[in-house]
């Protein structure tokens, strides 16, 4: 989602709720990227960052083996590679990028990402898209090769969507007015002016080619319909930071930090369909499309709240531990993982019974 720290997002945001709240205490912020935790299907596992520790934890279930994995310090962006079910672990402090096999729960190789930031990944060329920190080109690694070449975009990119079946990858910068497309052949990049700055993160929707960039400063998600480059806004609550797609039913949830929110959006007519209220200052959501429930860290309330997607309303309220920040969904067990800063512990929920442990 974004390249510049957390105490800057944290200024950020703090700034958009000036006169809303007195003070914060024991922050987290506006953190970076809902790839916190990434789950493999295959195997049952979630793979949990935890950037102040320097470490990846790998869960298994309510009772399953809990391994601690050093990888690197300031580790917060994952990503999983659906094929071969290794993990890459962007470790923004050395930056590196560790290899997690997903037999044996150790690194099998390390990757030189200087000043990386974020990562994607498509699964079809085999390719590692890396975004940057401040004022450095992002890159592409082979990982056949494992060769990293420069891509002069730019834009550091602090958010970043690989568009798979038209090998093009996404970049916008923070402190940009356009979107940056690489053509994933060529690495050659082109611009598309979108109408505000600020964007935290993106999601994209295959089924139907549009780009979803909440955008704080105007209190709104940038759409951008990837087939034609037509760009449109769609009004949300305040300072909107994270989206995602249920790809089934074309929704696209909006969570709104300031607001304490979520914005529903119709996917055919990009139009807001409700606001439901859910916990103090949500920062990350995801969706499980099977169930259609909608699964929000609320970051402040210690707290997820689970979202019926057939009548937009809460159906529960789940405690989590301290400073929730990241979360993800095992639609195939129907269990989801939420990553907790603030105590280093991993919630881990029962889809069915809305019942969590922490581990």
């Amino acid at each position: 989602m974004t390249g510049h720290t957390t105490s800057r997002r944290v200024a950020i945001a703090l700034a958009a709720l000036l006169g809303l709240v007195a003070a914060v205490t024991a922050e987290v912020g506006v953190t970076d990227g809902p790839k916190g935790v990434v789950v493999n299907t295959r195997n049952g596992k979630a793979y949990a960052a935890f950037p102040d520790l320097g470490i990846v934890k790998i869960v298994n279930g309510a009772t399953g083996p809990v391994v601690a994995l050093k990888t690197g310090a300031n580790v917060k962006n994952l990503t999983i590679d659906p094929r071969s079910g290794r993990v890459y672990a962007m470790n923004r402090g050395p930056g590196t990028i560790s290899i997690i096999d997903p037999d044996t729960d150790a690194i099998i190789d390390t990757l030189k990402a200087d000043r990386g930031s974020l990562t994607a990944l498509n699964p079809v060329t085999n390719k590692l898209y890396v975004s940057a920190s401040t004022g450095t080109d992002p890159s592409v690694i082979d990982l056949q090769t494992k060769s990293s070449t420069s891509i002069h975009a730019g834009t550091e990119g602090n958010a970043l969507s690989v568009n798979v079946k038209a090998n093009k990858i996404y970049f916008v910068g923070y402190e940009d007015n356009f979107l940056t497309v690489v053509d994933g052949v060529t690495n050659e990049p082109s611009r598309i002016e979108v109408p505000g700055f600020h964007q935290w993160d993106s999601t994209f929707n295959e089924k139907t080619g549009l780009l979803y960039l909440p955008t704080p400063n105007n209190n709104a998600v940038t759409v951008l319909d990837t087939r034609t480059n037509l760009v449109s806004m769609v009004g949300t609550g305040r300072v909107p930071m994270a989206a995602a797609v249920n790809d089934v039913t074309n929704r696209i949830y909006v969570v709104n930090y300031a607001s304490s929110d979520v914005t529903v959006i119709d996917g055919a007519s990009n139009q807001p369909i409700a606001t439901i209220k859910v916990g103090l200052w949500p920062q990350q959501l995801a969706i499980n499309s099977k169930t259609n429930r909608v699964y929000v860290v609320n970051t402040h309330a210690n707290s997820v709240s689970v979202i019926d997607g057939r009548t937009n309303t809460v159906a529960a309220t789940v405690p989590a531990d301290k400073g929730p920040w990241a979360v993800a969904v095992n639609p195939v067990t129907n269990i989801i993982y939420v990553a907790n800063r603030l105590s280093d512990k991993v919630t881990v929920i029962d889809g069915r019974t809305n019942n969590a442990v922490q581990r």
